[in-house]
């Protein structure tokens, strides 16, 4: 099933996260083995509410609702991709060392904080253009632009642990 449709919200980018929160509580209340006792023993609902956990999950994180609608609109082969044009990954591996370097020498808290918000800055700019890329179907350009928020993902991760 349509994760988005489940959730009777639309298929976009940028969606309403209060009417997906309402809309899976009401699901789970519906379908939550522990909230109808008497269907508890029913495989059919413990997959349902497995499936909407997942579904909801899916569509609270930015990163894994774009992937979902590159998913279930475009082939396989477009889905897959992950390779990243030349120009970006040089600059993904340049911050890395710069980031890297300043971390070895144990000083430069303020310069690692504003390399980390450009970073951030960057993605709020490729999540507003896949939203654009999304309104057109425009899938390749959608996948090119999530791989690129992904890597920066990475970086914000590993610098957050």
């Amino acid at each position: 099933m349509n994760y988005f449709k489940m959730f009777d919200i639309k298929e976009e980018f940028k969606i309403n996260y209060n009417k997906l929160s309402k809309n899976f509580h009401k699901l789970q209340r519906k379908f939550h083995p522990d909230m109808n006792i008497k269907i508890f023993n029913n495989k059919n609902i413990k997959n349902k509410s497995a499936e909407i956990n997942i579904a909801y999950r899916i569509l609270k994180n930015p990163i894994k609702r774009v992937e979902y609608i590159i998913k279930i609109n475009c082939n396989k082969k477009l889905y897959e991709k992950n390779v990243c044009n030349k120009k970006f990954l040089l600059y993904y591996f340049e911050i890395n060392k710069k980031i890297e370097k300043l971390e070895k020498k144990n000083k430069n808290k303020i310069k690692i904080k504003k390399i980390l918000e450009k970073i951030k800055k960057k993605q709020k700019k490729y999540y507003k253009k896949i939203e654009i890329y999304i309104k057109k179907k425009k899938w390749e350009k959608s996948k090119n632009i999530l791989i690129k928020i992904k890597f920066l993902n990475k970086i914000l991760k590993k610098k957050m642990l």
